[in-house]
């Protein structure tokens, strides 16, 4: 039965939910709105009791392109460009838990914090760590940099702002401030690893979790520029700050999509408005991390077939034919081309240019990019434990998509609505697989190490001795002195 609990933070007394063990306060403001592309501005404080029994709004966005696979998960969501909020999912009000940070994903587009889909819930109801959510403003409204009018990295700077506000304040909430791992999928795994690099907010976690890690660069303030001038003439309007400032959300989204349309090559998934690299953010954020946190515990890793998500729903790419895949595969690697690509064909036992196509994408935005960094940070000190992520999805030429190992990480599958991924899924094994991935991630939020219990053993990453990558949904087991193992690629 939901009762009422109130817990206090430094801005005032906080209303939340009490439901099966777990304290929820949803809707609580880390930081208060100033101007449209300005930075924002501390918390006010409150009189009285502010009512944090409901999610609130997310940062305004339009559907997502990946709706396909994961449904719809914003719909109904109240959106606002006031969205500085996060969302406490605490077992205790009054314990000193690890905190687990969490960043959403959404190809910095879209996505929040209080969306259903990100639930702590269920993580907090084991009683062993703190989750916390929260929204980051996203696109051009979080992202826009042009001379005089933005200097851009607004979402970079909110995601500072909740995260010096957890600091501050999670005591108060049954976390520990000395033990917050950031987490994070896709984008949001890509700013974990930014906040691992700079050293303002790398102070303030003590290890990282990046699931589905996209290895793209900050863009350069020159094409930061550019793109933006190409939104303004796209719009019709003078690059001006006036324009910008005044027009029409709406219109901003809309005009948005217009420009990832324009933008999407043959089995590409083209980014816009993203972090620039500045004073605060390094052009390579992998390089600066190794400085600022080298020796602090790593968990990372992809899905086997990441761009499944965002290809099953292009027939064109669905149904591409050995030509177009040899193409591809020209230009990626020139006269090596069609070689990879039959090797890529005799890895599947029903290998067909689709896969092909899924494979070489996976491979070069996630696979590669996490293995890099992972070989990076292990070699400057720090204890890392790299996966892949295996069970597929019944949603047709999907497999293990994009995003299909959130409801796994989270356990909730109850709380993805009408998401086409999970439709027809053997609930038996994806709650067993669940169950293990989320003992494996608490573990690691204690003490830095995935092991522990009955779990199989998950031996850190070592480059050199080429071992240590833990494979989910496909898992083989062997025995030796008694130890249940699972054998890396």
């Amino acid at each position: 039965m939901m009762k009422t609990t109130i817990a206090h933070c430094a801005q005032g007394v906080l209303k939340g939910v009490l439901d099966d063990g777990v304290h929820t306060f949803f809707d609580i403001p880390y930081a208060a709105e100033a101007a449209r592309f300005l930075p924002a501005l501390a918390p006010s404080a409150w009189s009285g009791e502010r009512d944090c029994t409901r999610p609130g709004p997310v940062f305004p966005q339009l559907p997502s392109r990946l709706d396909f696979v994961m449904g719809p998960t914003a719909s109904g969501a109240d959106m606002s460009e006031d969205a500085f909020r996060l969302n406490v999912f605490t077992p205790s009000l009054s314990g000193k838990l690890p905190v687990i940070f969490w960043i959403h994903g959404g190809g910095f587009l879209t996505g929040g914090g209080s969306l259903p889909c990100y639930f702590g819930d269920r993580l907090a109801r084991t009683g062993r760590a703190v989750v916390v959510t929260m929204n980051y403003r996203l696109g051009l409204l979080g992202n826009l940099f042009m001379e005089g009018i933005s200097d851009g990295n607004l979402a970079v700077s909110d995601l500072q702002m909740a995260l010096q506000w957890v600091s501050a304040n999670i005591g108060s909430l049954g976390g520990d401030p000395e033990s917050i791992v950031s987490a994070g999928q896709s984008a949001g795994a890509w700013f974990t690893q930014l906040l691992a690099a700079m050293k303002p907010t790398s102070a303030l976690i003590k290890g990282g979790i990046m699931f589905s890690y996209p290895g793209l660069p900050p863009t350069t303030p020159e094409a930061a520029q550019k793109m933006g001038e190409q939104f303004c003439e796209m719009a019709g309007i003078d690059p001006s700050a006036e324009a910008l400032r005044t027009m029409p959300v709406e219109r901003i989204l809309e005009l948005q999509t217009s420009m990832l349309r324009a933008q999407n090559g043959f089995a590409e998934v083209p980014v816009l408005f993203r972090s620039v690299c500045d004073n605060a953010v390094p052009a390579n954020p992998g390089a600066q991390a190794l400085e600022n946190f080298a020796g602090k515990p790593l968990m990372i890793g992809w899905n086997r077939e990441e761009m499944g998500s965002f290809f099953a729903s292009n027939p064109a790419i669905v149904g591409a034919t050995e030509e177009q895949a040899l193409k591809k595969y020209g230009e990626e690697f020139g006269e090596q081309g069609e070689s990879l690509y039959r090797r890529a064909l005799m890895r599947r036992l029903n290998g067909r240019p689709y896969t092909s196509l899924v494979d070489l994408g996976s491979e070069k935005l996630f696979r590669l990019p996490a293995l890099r960094f992972a070989a990076e940070i292990e070699a400057s000190g720090s204890d890392v434990f790299a996966y892949q992520f295996d069970f597929p999805s019944p949603q047709a030429d999907v497999g293990a998509g994009h995003c299909f190992e959130l409801p796994f990480v989270f356990g909730n599958f109850e709380d993805w609505f009408d998401a086409p991924m999970l439709d027809g899924i053997d609930r038996t094994g994806a709650h067993s697989l669940s169950t293990c991935i989320q003992e494996y991630v608490l573990n690691f939020a204690e003490s830095g190490d995935p092991n522990g219990g009955h779990l199989p053993l998950w031996r850190a990453y070592r480059r050199s001795k080429g071992q240590g990558i833990m494979r989910f949904g496909e898992v083989i087991e062997t025995v030796s002195d008694g130890v249940a193992s699972v054998d890396p690629i």
